[in-house]
């Protein structure tokens, strides 16, 4: 009996790979979405059907809140930023200037 019911979830896990087009690395998913839906756990036959759910759900939420669906406020026009003037910028090394006068040096 076990190793009917492993072979019954193993061909289900296969049937959902190929359904999702057989993406790699989702084998666990597979394997345990196939389990709840033998044992009765789920209620969706497959996870397409969850997933329209689920947008039902959302959709039925924003309908209620009396939104639209659209979840990017209106963009207002840019403010005017008031022209100023800028002064110049000093870049300083963080030394204190030299009062001294500089030497000339010869070179070579």
């Amino acid at each position: 009996m076990a190793i009917d019911k492993h072979e019954q979830i193993r061909r289900r896990a296969y049937e959902i790979w190929e359904a999702e087009g057989r993406p790699m690395g989702a084998d666990l998913r597979h394997w345990q979405q196939a389990c709840d839906e033998l044992a009765g756990e789920n209620e969706h036959e497959t996870l397409q059907d969850l997933i329209d759910e689920d947008d039902r759900d959302d959709a039925a939420l924003l309908q209620g809140a009396g939104e639209s669906g659209d979840f990017d406020p209106p963009r207002a026009a840019p403010a005017r930023v008031a022209e100023t003037k800028v002064s110049d910028v000093e870049i300083t090394t963080g030394e204190k200037p030299s009062l001294g006068k500089v030497r000339q040096t010869e070179g070579p």
